[in-house]
């Protein structure tokens, strides 16, 4: 009879057991499940899913960590858990990895707490717990739930395609280039405006990725930008993060040339003995002045490229001969293609220029002193060749000084002779 009733009694201990693990076990779930990034469904993964990635350090309150040992080299460490379960034996954890001829076990263990600490390489899980009773026998097992560890990537981006954006331009589309290494799918991009308070945070979307993952075309939604300065971050599972230069977002319009305008004092000067001198008998001539106008449309990484015009106006002042003296007037005109290029950001700027264009002596006249007679003025006009170089030093917005060196060449039907033209002047840019 006592041997009838300890029977009936370690049944019923049995079917207890059973039945709270049937309830308990089907709830199994990975720690902080609910904190883990649900991740995309597929065919295989039927069940719960959840992507898991390492991250450079332990944080606490994740279901993953890396470690790092003496010889520097990652180890990926996952955290599962799941319901506890009184009065049993142990729990038993299988983990299966998918590859391609199918799932298979990659671990299985015999534990006494309802948690485990395992090593994972970067693929497609699923785990399953069993409960072993009091008597050593498989009492029952949980579904398979699914998780995926991804392998955790520095990304780096070497340059930005631009350091800055105007807003009103009609070409502001939000889109941006980033070249470097490790950017893909998953990769996160942020534009991050940090001067303000809270923090100003755009999320971008993923337009084209280069198969290498050393490109990627992001864009931001143009009507979230506001002027300011920016920070262009990239961010691969885990937590890994680059961040690229700062980018200056402008509320004006996009400039598309430049414009200089300017005058000053110049001398003409004679390179040799010619028509002209011999009847002049000078080398110089002081009384010069030359203006400049340039525009610069284009602009290039290696420097901008334009087209100028150039004037140099010179007085012959009376000769001192003895028998006649002789006035009149010189101008030249040259249109010109010009080179640009910054030696100092928005200061010190060097032009090189070259062309041709028109000559003209006109008002050319001579006097005998002894009868007072005068011829009538000579008016001509030849060809002019010539260029130059000149630099120029902005000493206050848009006012720049300039010295400078031009030399044009002058042939008339009569006469042919070299002129060269340093001068100094100041002028605007615009």
């Amino acid at each position: 009879m006592a041997s009838k009733f300890f029977r009936l009694v370690a049944l019923l201990m049995i079917f207890v057991s059973s039945f709270s693990f049937a309830q308990a076990v089907e709830e199994t779930v990975p720690e902080e499940a609910t904190a883990a990034e649900e991740g995309p469904k597929s065919v295989d993964h039927k069940e719960s899913r959840y992507e898991i990635s390492a991250i450079e350090e332990p944080a606490e309150g994740l279901n993953y960590y890396i470690t790092k040992d003496e010889n520097n080299q990652y180890s990926f460490v996952q955290k599962l858990s799941w319901n506890k379960i009184n009065d049993i034996k142990n729990y038993r954890i299988t983990i299966e990895r998918l590859t391609d001829a199918g799932w298979v076990q990659v671990l299985e263990k015999d534990l006494t707490e309802n948690r485990i600490e395992v090593s994972l390489e970067a693929g497609q899980y699923r785990f399953q717990v069993s409960v072993i009773n009091l008597f050593d026998q498989l009492e029952k097992s949980s579904s398979w739930r699914n998780f995926e560890v991804l392998k955790a990537l520095q990304p780096k981006i070497e340059n930005l395609q631009t350091d800055s954006m105007y807003l009103s331009s009609k070409k502001a589309d939000g889109i941006f280039t980033l070249n470097g290494s490790n950017l893909n799918e998953r990769t996160i991009f942020t534009m991050e405006k940090k001067d303000v308070e809270p923090p100003k945070i755009l999320y971008g979307k993923v337009l084209s990725l280069s198969p290498d993952g050393s490109s990627a075309q992001v864009q931001f939604d143009i009507n979230d930008i506001d002027e300011g300065k920016y920070e262009i971050y990239a961010q691969n599972p885990g937590g890994l993060s680059v961040i690229s230069k700062t980018l200056h977002i402008k509320n004006k319009k996009d400039k598309k040339w430049r414009l200089t305008v300017g005058g000053g004092y110049s001398f003409a000067l004679a390179l040799s003995k010619n028509q002209l001198t011999k009847y002049t008998q000078k080398q110089a001539f002081p009384l010069t002045g030359t203006a400049k106008i340039a525009i610069i449309p284009i602009w290039t990484k290696i420097g901008d490229f334009g087209f100028s015009a150039i004037g140099n106006y010179s007085f012959m002042i009376p000769t001192n001969s003895r028998t006649y003296k002789l006035t009149g007037n010189l101008a030249t005109a040259l249109g010109c293609l010009t080179y640009q290029k910054y030696l100092m950001p928005k200061k010190l700027l060097i032009d090189v220029h070259a062309g041709a264009g028109m000559a003209s002596i006109f008002g050319l006249s001579f006097e005998n002193k002894s009868t007072g007679q005068k011829s009538p003025a000579l008016n001509s006009v030849g060809l002019a060749f010539g260029g130059g170089l000149g630099l120029q030093y902005q000493f206050a917005k848009h006012l720049y000084a300039e010295v400078a060196g031009d030399f044009v060449f002058c042939k008339f039907q009569d006469m042919t002779f070299g002129m060269i033209y340093p001068s100094a002047s100041f002028g605007g840019r615009f």
